[in-house]
């Protein structure tokens, strides 16, 4: 079978990107060949195809809407793909038309591609499915995050919310041109198109319900990740954060806690690791709150390859995920239970679908960081405990996150979408 991925970054910039390899992986080991439609940025990966691929907003180096340059073609080619796009429907049909695929999978593609894909693979007949990563069609800002805490105004609500807290770019003008794009798109009919969103957590699917969505059409598909088999590694006296470093991760709030022991509990000698790369003066803003606090034997890593993320996560003794953020079954997470490793991560959102609290991991209380640093010293205390728990995170992950269950799920959607 052929089956067209679409995503509109086509490197690994963070999970969905993840996903998306991991799953091109997946497809090309059951025999299918997977044909990528993306934007064309210099970061990408070869493609055979990347001459489909659409240009960028501003320039092929320029991904970030805050790193974009603006000008008249770019705010024109920005208001352009936030309603319609008639340049990615041309160029996806024309892709269509040479590889004539069996079925699609669609990622990202608001704001930087436009609804023209759904309408590009509805014309041509080609059944699909929208794979959703994050809560971009119940939340304009995306994260429903808002003034530092989790925020649900218009998923029990009307997204004009977002027009007054103007959530998008913290623009007025920015988040009231995204809610009449939104309108425009529902008046046209474009997301009727859609006949499933699958979603990676059962709480995702829980807020696009509230917010308005047949329960019927959002499908709960786990996110899988390879089990990793068990090894002599030996543990260092180690933790580590794994994930993009952004103030929504909650890495401040490791830190702050971080101190919190280093004050109140001076035996405690672990190391800890940071991995991850992220805007550079953010970055150097955590480095500022390490030397002012003091903390020992912490390492920045910065950005490093999936082998070295899943070392780092073998040989620590439990990983810390602190969002402040809902997040979406972060790989973070589920890469460090396939290793064997325990996590502690906030009792909200996703969390507790996959850190089973003194199973394969331990909740704290979302943003109380004397609550998180508790959890911390518990397990660093007790080996034992972490050794009880590394057993029981692998196998929870090889039972409910198995490639080849999400896979069977997948692929059982295609029978119902060309009937």
């Amino acid at each position: 079978m052929k089956i067209l991925l679409i995503n509109y970054r086509y490197f690994v910039s963070g999970g969905p990107e993840r996903y998306m390899f991991n799953l091109t992986d997946l497809l090309s080991k059951h025999g299918h060949e997977v044909i990528p439609f993306s934007i064309r940025y210099s970061k990408n990966a070869p493609s055979e195809y990347d001459k489909f691929f659409v240009n960028p907003l501003s320039n092929e180096n320029e991904v970030y809407f805050k790193n974009q340059s603006w000008n008249l073609g770019s705010v024109a080619k920005t208001i352009e793909r936030l309603f319609y796009s008639q340049e990615v429907y041309d160029s996806l049909h024309a892709l269509i038309k040479e590889t004539k695929p069996d079925f699609a999978i669609v990622q990202n593609y608001l704001k930087k591609m436009s609804p023209s894909v759904l309408v590009a693979l509805s014309d041509n007949r080609v059944p699909f499915v929208v794979r959703l990563s994050d809560f971009f069609m119940v939340c304009p800002a995306v994260h429903l995050f808002r003034n530092d805490v989790p925020c649900e105004l218009c998923v029990h609500g009307s997204l004009l919310n977002s027009v007054r807290y103007k959530c998008v770019q913290n623009s007025f003008a920015a988040s009231l041109l995204n809610y009449t794009a939104t309108q425009y798109h529902e008046f046209k009919g474009f997301f009727d198109l859609i006949r499933y969103f699958i979603v990676p957590s059962s709480f995702t699917k829980s807020m696009m319900v509230a917010a308005g969505w047949n329960d019927e059409s959002v499908v709960h598909i786990p996110t899988f990740v390879n089990t990793r088999k068990a090894t002599n590694t030996n543990k260092k006296n180690q933790i580590a954060f794994i994930g993009r470093l952004e103030y929504i991760k909650g890495v401040e709030l490791f830190l702050d806690a971080l101190g919190i022991l280093q004050n109140d509990n001076p035996r405690l000698d672990f190391s800890t690791v940071i991995v991850g790369g992220g805007d550079e003066e953010y970055v150097s803003r955590l480095t500022s709150i390490v030397a002012r606090k003091k903390i020992q034997r912490l390492t920045f890593s910065g950005s490093v390859d999936a082998g070295e993320v899943m070392r780092v996560a073998e040989e620590s003794i439990f990983t810390v995920a602190p969002s402040l953020w809902y997040d979406n079954s972060p790989n973070s997470v589920l890469e460090s239970l396939s290793c064997g490793t325990p996590v502690i991560a906030p009792r909200h959102g996703s969390f507790p679908e996959i850190v089973i609290d003194g199973k394969t991991g331990l909740l704290f209380n979302p943003s109380d960081v004397n609550d998180l640093a508790a959890k911390i010293v518990s397990l660093a205390e007790q080996p034992e405990i972490c050794a009880a728990m590394s057993i029981q995170a692998r196998e929870f992950v090889s039972v409910h996150h198995s490639a080849e269950k999400h896979y069977e799920k997948l692929m059982a959607l295609y029978p119902t979408l060309i009937s």
